[in-house]
């Protein structure tokens, strides 16, 4: 690593946006199958790692240039981008969102003719009412501010000092310095309440800043933002970090919190995730009753009165009712039974446990919010059966079959006002609040505790592998910032050609991936790199 140029930096950056690409095309067209697997994997480094490199390059511009100079910079790289190329990007992005959805069961031709006419027939849609996938960069131009802050006016701050030294730990006792950062972290994310740093949306927003699940994105990834500024003073030592020593580091850490995991699922304990609770569980081998047979299922029958709401049929071809049990993980739920004037009934053999659930009216196949045919979640709360964050109901099985109403939608009482008792009492409901609020918290901290492990391997991959100069590297460096932008219409557009075809899903994903490469190399080569736009993006036109 040289002083005038961090190579392995560079190439870290820009490869780490290049993935994004392809995170993208997984998430929205195969998210379902093995590949979101892989997609999910990312999801553990990418952008914490991108954020503590950009955290360290914004340390080296203040330092070599100033204070000044490296606000200037950041407004004129990051801010200004974002608020130029933001409505262009956001109108190509429609466009191929729309033709996404419409061939799945239509033409090409007639999808991209209702994708051109909606900006007709819905003109506002033309206005970009989030920053889509160029978030980060308002999070970078507020972070840079942020860090000009505390660097003009509390230098000398007992914290910044305390973390100086914290810092310095993950390269002079790696296994020290790196149990304090994984520790750090996941407290932080205990603390926020958020099972992941990008979990829950809030974060694309324009004024996120007011949004209370973007504000805790901005403090989660800010702090791998600090901890590359605070790195950039130990640069010389970044040089000697050993790859094999953080691949140790992680693989022991990882030994300890599966361990603790499988020891709260054996125990009952459900992580509140549902997507996790279930691939976690499988991984384990704890989805059946083979290891506590005092836990057999249990029947579970739920029974809905829809005499005062018309039974719809959703995007299903029919109108039926569902029951969606939240630790199910499935959001269309399960059909349930009509059984005449007007009641409704589904039995399910569960494990003992607490669950949350909620009727819904038609057949969905996403979480969505309300209406989305979902009960109303205020009444719920108010009417005393509405629990949490989504006004969910809530049941406890225990080592017998038990009978969930017959309940009026959207009520917690029959249809003649009648009131159905819970399944256990409102202290049994606090002992248990307090339980599930801890569990949640140790769950929260295990689901974090290996991210910053995996940032310093990503790292430390980079650092042993691509430290020298690279013309092709730095191509891809140069280009990475300009493909990132433009990638995302092109990451619904593209794959959408191949909705209706036959072909293995991973050959369509390989496809679709080298044709949406392709297309931004070629336009980052010709109408870019040598251009006006290349050097608004980079400061400076290429050769």
């Amino acid at each position: 690593m040289g002083q005038e140029r961090y190579h392995s930096l560079d190439a870290a950056r820009g490869l780490l946006m290049l993935i994004g690409i392809y995170f993208h095309i997984i998430v929205f067209h195969y998210g379902e199958s093995w590949l979101g697997q892989v997609g999910l994997a990312t999801h553990l480094f990418r952008m914490h790692t991108f954020f503590l490199i950009s955290g360290f390059f914004s340390a080296l511009v203040l330092y070599r240039k100033g204070h000044y100079q490296m606000l200037d910079n950041r407004f004129k790289r990051i801010l200004l981008p974002l608020i130029t190329l933001a409505w262009p990007i956001w109108i190509l992005l429609i466009f191929g969102m729309k033709f996404n959805e419409l061939r799945y069961e239509n033409g090409i031709l007639y999808s991209l003719k209702q994708s051109l006419f909606q900006y007709i027939e819905e003109p506002w849609v033309l206005i970009p009412w989030e920053t889509m996938h160029l978030w980060f960069l308002s999070f970078l131009f507020f972070m840079s501010l942020f860090s000009y802050i505390l660097r003009n006016r509390f230098s000398n701050n007992f914290f910044l000092k305390i973390s100086k030294k914290s810092i310095q730990l993950i390269f002079d006792k790696p296994w020290i310095g790196m149990l304090v950062f994984c520790f750090s972290y996941s407290l932080l994310l205990s603390a926020l309440n958020k099972f992941e740093a990008q979990g829950k949306g809030g974060w694309s927003s324009w004024i996120w800043v007011f949004k209370e699940n973007g504000l805790k994105t901005f403090i989660a990834f800010s702090f791998f933002y600090f901890v590359g500024w605070q790195m950039y003073h130990f640069q010389e030592k970044m040089v000697r970090i050993s790859m094999l020593t953080y691949f140790k580091i992680l693989l022991t850490f990882s030994i300890f919190i599966h361990i603790l995991n499988y020891s709260l699922y054996y125990l009952g304990y459900n992580n509140p995730v549902p997507k996790f609770n279930t691939m976690h569980r499988n991984f384990y081998g704890l989805n059946d009753d083979k290891l506590d047979p005092n836990r057999k299922k249990q029947k579970v029958t739920f029974l809905v009165n829809m005499s005062n709401k018309d039974v719809m049929p959703g995007k299903g071809d029919t109108a039926a009712m569902y029951v969606c049990i939240l630790e199910l993980g499935e959001p269309s739920g399960i059909k349930m039974t009509d059984l005449g004037n007007d009641i409704w009934k589904s039995t399910i053999e569960l494990n003992p446990g607490v669950y949350e659930y909620k009727f819904r009216n038609g057949l969905y196949d996403n979480w969505g919010g309300e209406p989305d045919g979902w009960e109303n979640g205020k009444k719920l709360d108010l009417g005393g059966c509405g629990f949490g964050e989504y006004d969910n109901r809530k049941f406890k099985l225990e080592n017998k079959d038990i009978m969930l109403g017959i309940f009026c939608w959207s009520e917690c009482s029959d249809c003649s006002g009648n009131d159905i008792p819970f399944t256990w009492s409102k202290e049994e409901q606090k002992k248990e609040g307090y339980e599930v609020f801890l569990v949640n918290k140790l769950f929260i901290f295990l689901m974090n505790f290996l991210v910053p492990a995996y940032t310093m391997l990503v790292l430390s991959f980079f650092i042993r592998f691509c430290n020298r100069p690279s013309k092709i590297l730095k191509y891809v460096s140069d280009s990475a910032y300009w493909i990132y932008i433009i990638h995302l219409p092109l990451s619904f557009f593209i794959p959408a050609f191949f909705h209706q075809s036959k072909i293995h899903l991973f050959i369509k994903f390989i496809i679709s991936s080298i044709i949406v490469s392709i297309i931004c190399f070629i336009s980052y080569h010709y109408f870019v790199r040598n251009s006006f736009l290349g050097k608004f993006l980079n400061g400076k036109k290429f050769n």
